[in-house]
């Protein structure tokens, strides 16, 4: 069970699932972000600009979608590069290197069908735990090929040991190694034999020396979070909060803070709703959004802001919406009435002053996640309400809100990607 970079239409359905679960995210640097975090973020180095990410994210999707070739991808890529050419003087005197824009196409089209490729094949093994125990390193042997990747062609471990937790492939830029899932079958009729660690092959999780630079990471974990038995499942249930903000350079998504007030929505159309209750806010609600009935449902709300051309689609399940109901009701918030906000909630959703991002890390799994936050501050009446809704890595989880005059610099966390005023 090998992955192969000829992808045929339709039949990485696990790859087309994962790359569209990231969202859009502007950066300068390729080491921007932690590298573990770009299995919930799609970037290209340099590229600010959302209306030319979203170009470069609809041509990276509809390769893996569709099987694009690596020339029908640079094709693409030339059409969008006009664009930031002309919006980026330093990206033009770039692009006015010879071989640059093969190179930087080539780069861009290969590292996200790798890391799709991977992502769905770990998926994949992951859905079969009694079928798939146990992992192959397989390096192509290729002209290119690190020698220290041939030195662990052939390596075969358990699928939860902790040596595949920065040693998975692709283990740098350009690199082409795959890992080979072996079932518990082929193990037992002998046809693969488990690695021994010997004093000459210690087999160190922790030696990185020979991976690239913000690679040293584990797809399945960041993805799913890392293999785990049922007891260590049943402890994990018993933290309060397993989430942590990811430092990258000494710092966090939430440094530096930003006192910049949100500006005033007075419009009595966003008044608090009587109308709306905890018994029918599910209704309400799945009718405001058009979510279709059903137990499984679930809507997309895309958010796009012409100006910019800043894009981002936040996921609405039906179950979220019921789960929602049962937290605002309970008899600790009953009194606060919070389902009669739907309508800031909706505006805050579809038509934000502020969005933010959290770079999140789950110390017992190892489990990435991309908290975005929604801002708006109504007053109506002469009362104020500031609202904050909250999607994580684009699925939606809840709202929260302050009533009366707040200076919420020290309660909007995280980076600043959006902002209106």
């Amino acid at each position: 069970m090998t992955k192969r970079m000829d992808f045929k239409q339709g039949a990485y359905k696990e790859a087309v699932d994962y790359f569209r679960q990231k969202i859009n995210l502007p950066t300068k640097r390729w080491n921007d972000l932690e590298g573990a975090m770009h299995t919930r973020a799609f970037v290209v180095a340099g590229a600010m600009r959302e209306d030319i990410l979203l170009d470069f994210r609809s041509a990276v999707e509809r390769a893996i979608a569709n099987g694009d070739s690596l020339q029908d991808f640079q094709n693409n890529f030339y059409d969008i590069a006009k664009k930031w050419r002309a919006a980026d003087p330093s990206f033009d005197a770039k692009m006015e290197k010879p071989k640059y824009g093969a190179w930087r196409s080539k780069v861009i089209y290969q590292t996200n069908m790798v890391t799709a490729a991977a992502a769905a094949q770990e998926r994949q093994a992951r859905a079969m735990p009694d079928v798939f125990t146990h992992a192959k390193y397989i390096c192509r042997m290729l002209p290119g090929s690190r020698e220290e990747h041939k030195a662990w062609n052939g390596i075969v471990l358990p699928l939860n040991d902790p040596w595949w937790e920065k040693h998975s492939p692709p283990n740098g830029f350009g690199c082409l190694c795959e890992k080979e899932f072996i079932s518990k079958y082929e193990m037992d009729r002998g046809d693969e034999k488990e690695t021994v660690r010997t004093k000459e092959n210690k087999l160190d999780p922790n030696d990185t020396a020979n991976i690239g630079a913000n690679w040293d990471y584990s797809i399945a974990s960041a993805d799913m979070g890392a293999y785990m038995t049922k007891a260590q499942r049943e402890e994990l249930k018993k933290r309060k909060n397993d989430w942590v903000e990811i430092e990258l350079n000494g710092k966090t998504s939430s440094s530096p803070k930003d006192n910049t007030p949100l500006p005033v929505i007075e419009n009595k159309k966003f008044a608090p709703d009587k109308s709306i209750t905890k018994e029918n806010f599910t209704d309400k609600m799945s009718e405001a959004i058009g979510l279709p009935k059903g137990k499984d449902a679930k809507v997309s709300i895309p958010f796009e802001n012409q100006k910019t051309g800043f894009h981002y689609e936040t996921i609405i399940k039906r179950e979220h919406i019921e789960d929602f109901v049962n937290h605002i009701t309970d008899d600790k918030r009953a009194k606060q009435h919070r389902e009669r906000l739907l309508p800031m909630f909706l505006e805050t959703l579809k038509n934000p002053a502020e969005i933010r991002v959290q770079y999140l890390k789950s110390t017992g799994t190892n489990k990435r996640a991309i908290r975005t936050a929604f801002y708006n501050r109504f007053k109506v009446d002469g009362e104020e309400f500031t609202i904050e809704v909250i999607a994580n890595s684009g699925i939606f989880e809840g709202f929260t809100i302050w009533t009366g005059y707040k200076n919420t610099s020290t309660t909007r966390k995280g980076k600043c990607i959006f902002r209106k005023f």
